[in-house]
């Protein structure tokens, strides 16, 4: 493998454009010696340990046989799948990726994803408690599938052998996102968090990312929300999916409060299911939250993903232009800042006509904001595979199907400023800029 005659910076400058292009960046790291590096630097940047399949014991081994390449990771996942998790179930040798764990020095980002006490063996327990108590660790993501996963963070940290560990200095997050199932007790990770024997200092978080919050969760979330203070910029909810279960006043049953939140300027909220037989009480949980906000708020951009199942109840003129209409009227009187206004659509249809009529009917209910000076993008792309109204049985799987099949959002490295969702063509544009610069650049 030969030597390139480029500098340095423009060999860099090259794969930083393909940072998540995994196959273009191993076409990179074959170009010649002076291209390996930075190819590398980027090809295990993030590394996945996938704890019950096999290839976990290979990729440790290439990290272990290569030490440098573990100076390279910043983002770590550690996850075990659903289906696979039992007590009884022999799992891979662990120790491999309990060694690799040990040499990480520069982590930022973590994310566990559905771990279990009883399924990590002594010495992978021991490695993630060390690379959770890394002062450089700034992201932390915490997916609880399980009941039994819930304390896992809490337990982990507990056990681990105090006289063996150095002192460590507390990891100040910017970034904290739990995803919550079904029946967790956002309560009790919300007391972990603040009480003394978290090792996360949470008052500095810039963005925050709260998964399947339920009606008793908004007491735990208040006192987050208080903590956290005016270090929070962006704040991303995956609405509830039981708004209506607090009693017979819809307008009680979910109360978010943001007032000790002043510098919030980006807010998301996902996962917003407008099917009107099914979840009939989701428009006043969007009116209640949105009043929360005082007028004197700093958001500037709102991004909201509707999941809409029944299209025929959507599209009825009146119903349609008085539920826009309000959340429009509460838009204009308390977000004087906002600037733009991002409204994705996953329709249970792949008719393009059907997506423009549906993007028509909520710009139609949102020429207020428009008129104001907001910029509204209105967009509509399938969600689900069918257009027929869904009985209630199956909503739960539908809505899953829907965001299963919803992209995910480009990667989000600064924190500092909102997040931009991007639609695919210009993405696709993007990414053939970056390819027609490499080849000028190859030239």
């Amino acid at each position: 493998m030969g030597a390139s005659r480029l500098p340095r910076e423009l060999i860099d400058a090259v794969t930083d454009n393909f940072h998540e292009d995994h196959d273009t960046l191993l076409a990179c790291s074959l170009v010649c010696s002076s291209w390996l590096p930075s190819s590398q630097r980027h090809l295990f940047r993030r590394v996945t340990f996938a704890l019950d399949e096999d290839h976990c014991e290979q990729l440790a081994q290439v990290l272990l046989d290569s030490p440098h390449l573990v100076n390279y990771i910043r983002e770590l996942e550690v996850r075990l799948e659903p289906d696979h998790w039992t007590r009884e179930r022999e799992f891979p040798d662990q120790s491999l990726p309990a060694a690799v764990l040990r040499q990480v020095k520069k982590l930022q980002s973590i994310e566990l994803f559905n771990l279990n006490m009883d399924n990590l063996s002594v010495d992978l327990r021991q490695s993630l408690r060390w690379v959770l108590l890394l002062p450089s660790l700034t992201s932390l993501k915490h997916c609880i599938v399980l009941d039994e996963n819930c304390t896992f963070l809490e337990d982990l940290l507990a056990r681990g052998d105090q006289e063996d560990d150095e002192p460590r200095e507390r990891s100040y997050l910017s970034h904290l996102d739990l995803e919550l199932s079904k029946e967790s007790n956002l309560d009790l990770q919300v007391d972990w968090f603040l009480g003394p024997g978290s090792p996360f200092e949470v008052s500095h978080i810039q963005n925050l990312r709260i998964d399947n919050l339920d009606k008793e969760d908004d007491e735990p979330l208040n006192r987050l929300f208080r903590t956290i203070g005016g270090s929070l910029k962006q704040v991303e909810f995956f609405m509830p999916s039981r708004p209506h279960y607090g009693g017979p006043d819809p307008e009680l049953a979910f109360d978010v409060k943001l007032e000790y939140n002043p510098n919030i300027r980006f807010l998301s909220l996902t996962n917003f299911d407008t099917t009107m037989d099914l979840f009939g009480m989701a428009w006043p949980w969007l009116r209640r939250f949105l009043s929360n906000f005082d007028a004197s708020n700093k958001i500037e951009q709102i991004d909201i993903e509707l999941i809409i199942i029944d299209i025929r109840s959507f599209m009825e003129p009146v119903q349609s232009d008085i539920d826009w209409g309000q959340i429009s009227r509460i838009l204009a009187k308390k977000f004087r800042k906002l600037e733009k206004l991002d409204i994705r659509a996953l329709a249970a249809s792949t008719d393009p006509e059907v997506h423009g009529q549906i993007e028509e009917r909520v710009l139609h209910g949102l020429r207020r904001l428009d008129r104001r000076g907001v910029d509204v993008d209105v967009w509509c792309e399938a969600g689900v595979t069918t257009s027929e109204p869904v009985p209630s049985w199956s909503a739960r799987s539908v809505r899953v199907n829907a965001i299963l099949l919803r992209p995910k959002p480009l990667a989000q490295t600064d924190f500092s400023c909102p997040r931009r969702y991007s639609r695919p063509k210009q993405f696709k544009l993007r990414r053939s800029t970056a390819a027609a610069l490499t080849q000028e650049t190859l030239r």
